[in-house]
């Protein structure tokens, strides 16, 4: 009697896991090593590469899947709503970092910071915004699957339009080298990705 096939979604989905426990550490050990408060502080940074990290794999993986299968039990899917998930939960990690570093925990002061960083102080309204609805959007996708691969097309598409958007200015527009490189590399292949997905569906 011959063994199943293996899953390889497994593999993909405990890679997911490790690299968000991954993060977890590294952005411990960055706090350890150096608790004084900056703007520019690693364990920001890091806590929002590993953040990235995990919102291009699920994108990719959505791009990859039709909306209507989101709420399946397919393992790619599987894979794709870990990854939403656990960046969310990162990028909260993020952003709890950057009020502590480099804001105290001030709104004045964080609106102070990306007044000179961007020449629109409100805009830190926008992230926010983006932290909250990232929140949200993981939770109806984990909680109510079936729900979350019924919701209207133009709700999907609107959400991650504005959340692609919103990384590309955190990570190239408004980026560091050698982030904005790698990011812009990144940003280039989902294009492509898109594209390829837009052309087949119009073939």
């Amino acid at each position: 009697m011959t063994a199943p096939p293996a899953d390889p979604s497994r593999r993909w989905l405990a890679f997911a896991v490790a690299l968000f426990l991954l993060g977890l550490a590294w952005t411990a050990v960055d706090i350890a090593l150096d608790q004084t408060p900056k703007l520019r502080h690693r364990a920001t940074l890091d806590s929002a590469y590993f953040a990235f990290a995990l919102w291009v794999g699920a994108v990719v993986l959505l791009l990859r899947a039709p909306a209507t299968e989101w709420g399946g039990p397919s393992g790619s899917v599987r894979v794709a709503r870990w990854c939403w998930a656990l960046g969310a939960v990162m990028f909260w990690l993020h952003v709890a970092v950057a009020f502590h570093f480099a804001h105290r925990w001030s709104h004045a002061n964080g609106v102070r910071h990306v007044e000179e960083t961007s020449g629109f102080g409100p805009g830190l309204f926008v992230s926010y915004f983006f932290t909250l609805l990232w929140a949200a959007d993981a939770g109806w996708w984990t909680t109510r699957p079936a729900s979350y691969a019924r919701r209207p097309r133009w709700l999907g598409i609107g959400v991650h339009a504005f959340m692609a958007f919103i990384v590309l200015n955190g990570t190239v527009v408004f980026g560091h080298t050698p982030m904005r490189e790698v990011s812009g590399g990144i940003f280039a292949v989902l294009a492509g990705v898109l594209v390829s997905r837009w052309w087949k569906l119009n073939e």
